[in-house]
Order: structure tokens, then C-alpha cells, then sequence
């Protein structure tokens, strides 16, 4: 249902969607596999950009990170990879991490304070300040049963997803207290915003755990400036949970399980990941961030 790992069926038309809509919401009809849109104000066009991550249309502040110092994790592929580029263009200073080093890339397993404390240590050292973290890195072990979980799978889950981003909140926000600012963007899904039977209770226990721990170390650190935040994102094209569909039909398949008419972009979580990095979310904490494009706003959360 979320990272888009379950076939279609007939009674759900996408697994990446637990509350499928047809081809009309609220009187607006929607070209299925198409990017043009029919309202009561005519025709209006956008566009996808020239590679998978992008949507065309976006305002982007190109100095919306200048000079903020952005330290990403799971950044050597996928998501993580398209934050930090994204950073970068909008004036940011990006360290890329990851279990996986590679050329640019600082090798960091998320679950070893030792290491957590070294990386940020070497950024403070050459930058002189860490304004951000974005506590991307995850496990993920595919949708499956609750029987077929685990436990050790389970526990891997916990050590990275959780622990990993305990570890992280605790040595950044060290770091960022003593100039009172700084902003830390935590991964979660929106499999920690409700419940699912479709094989992710071990993954979504995960994210919920992020969500409260963003919580509880919010209210813990705000009085020293440092903000905490978590982003719940619903199967973005091009990640590792979602690759680049094979054909325009599967890309139709797709666009149309979402009542905006079409999937998530990297831009689109990259762009509200920025704005909460950025000093134009100043008196922003605590808070969960859902970019689904509308597909779980039926859904109890």
C-alpha cells in the first residue's frame, strides 16, 4: 500500500492507495496518464520535468538554504541522493552520509554513536556549524505477513529506524544548541499515520515510533532553539520503495490511484523538506508533514 511493493487487485486498483478514487473528485475530471486537467476555468498544463524526481511548476527559492550547513543520512542513492542535490541548488552546503560510502559521500551507520559523533565533530571543524539534519537513512524489508516477520528483522528495523534517529536528534541538537537554532527533519511515512494490513507492521511500527519520538524531543529542545519535525511521504517515483515506471500505462495505473492525479516527485518531498530547514519555518516544531498528494485524507489518521 506505501512503498509500492503489492500488485493491484481488483478490489484495490493500487496498493499505493488504501482509499482508491475514480476519474472525478468534487466535479473536477482528470485525463488519466496525462498531465492536463479540465476545471471550471478551462485548461491548464503542467508538465513533468526532464528526469524522475521533478514536477515542473514548482517555485523553487533558490536562496531559500544559503549558507546553512545541511548534514543528510542515507544520502549515497535514491531519495537521500535527490535531497542533497536539491539542497545544493537552493544555496545549501550538503554532507552526504551513508552505511554505503562513496565518492562524496561520508560513510556513517546510523546505529553507532561513535560514528555520529565523529561525522558531526569533522563537520563543525571544516564548516564551523551545523544548521540542519535530515535523518533520511531507513530499513526496509519488503511487505510480508505479520507471521513471516522476524524477529530479528524486527530488531534491525528498531536499531536503524528508531535508534539510528535517536542517536541523530541527540549528537546534532548538541551541536546546534549553543548558537540556539538549528532544524532536524526525521523521516517517518504514512504508515505512521495510520494502520495497514497489507504486510508493514514491523516497517510501520518504526514510523510510528519516529513520530512520537519527533514529538518528545521537540518539546525537550525547543527551549534551545533547535526544532524537530517529521515528514510522512506516500510512494514517491524514482526511490528505492518506488522505482521509475516501466511503461505509460503503469505510469497511468499509477496517477490515477491519486486524487491529485498524479504520483509523488523527489521535488515534492525535497521542497517541504527545505522550507523546514529554512529560516521561513522559524516557529514550526513538533509537527507532522503528510505528502501524499491527498491519497490518505479518507483514511483515519
Amino acid at each position: 500500500m506505501l512503498e509500492g511493493t503489492n500488485q493491484p487487485s481488483e478490489e484495490c486498483p493500487s496498493k499505493l492507495d488504501p482509499c482508491p478514487r475514480g476519474g472525478r473528485v468534487g466535479g473536477v475530471e482528470r485525463r488519466l496518464g496525462s498531465s492536463t486537467f479540465l476545471s471550471g476555468d478551462g485548461l491548464s498544463s503542467v508538465s513533468r520535468g526532464d528526469s524522475p524526481g521533478v514536477w515542473k511548476g514548482s517555485i523553487v527559492d533558490k536562496e531559500a538554504l544559503e549558507g546553512k550547513v545541511i548534514l543528510v543520512t542515507g544520502a549515497a542513492r535514491s531519495l537521500g541522493a535527490s535531497m542533497a542535490a536539491y539542497f545544493e541548488s537552493v544555496g545549501g552546503t550538503a554532507i552526504r552520509t551513508d552505511i554505503n560510502p562513496a565518492q562524496g559521500v561520508v560513510e556513517l551507520d546510523v546505529t553507532k554513536i561513535g560514528q555520529w559523533e565523529s561525522v558531526v565533530a569533522d563537520v563543525i571543524r571544516e564548516h564551523g556549524h551545523l544548521d540542519g539534519l535530515v535523518n533520511n537513512a531507513a530499513a526496509f524489508f519488503g511487505a510480508r505477513p505479520f507471521w513471516a516477520e522476524t524477529d530479528a528483522e524486527f530488531a534491525r528495523l528498531l536499531d536503524v529506524n528508531v535508534m539510528g534517529t535517536w542517536l541523530g536528534i541527540k549528537v546534532a541538537a548538541r551541536a546546534m544548541a549553543p548558537k540556539w537554532r538549528g532544524s532536524i527533519v526525521n523521516f517517518s511515512s504514512t504508515s505512521g499515520m495510520m494502520g495497514s494490513d497489507l504486510g508493514f507492521a514491523g516497517y510501520g511500527t518504526t514510523r510510528w515510533a519516529v513520530r512520537g519520538l519527533t514529538k518528545h524531543s521537540a518539546a525537550d529542545l525547543a527551549a534551545q532553539g533547535v526544532r524537530v519535525n517529521s515528514i510522512h511521504p506516500h510512494g514517491i517515483v524514482g526511490t528505492g520503495m518506488m522505482p521509475v515506471p516501466r511503461n505509460r500505462d503503469d505510469e497511468a495505473a499509477r496517477d490515477a490511484a491519486n486524487p491529485m492525479g498524479r504520483t509523488g516527485m523527489t521535488d515534492d518531498v525535497s521542497s517541504m523538506v527545505t522550507f523546514l530547514l529554512s529560516d521561513r519555518s522559524t516557529w514550526i516544531t513538533g509537527r507532522e508533514f503528510v505528502i501524499d498528494g491527498g491519497a490518505t485524507l479518507t483514511c483515519a489518521l
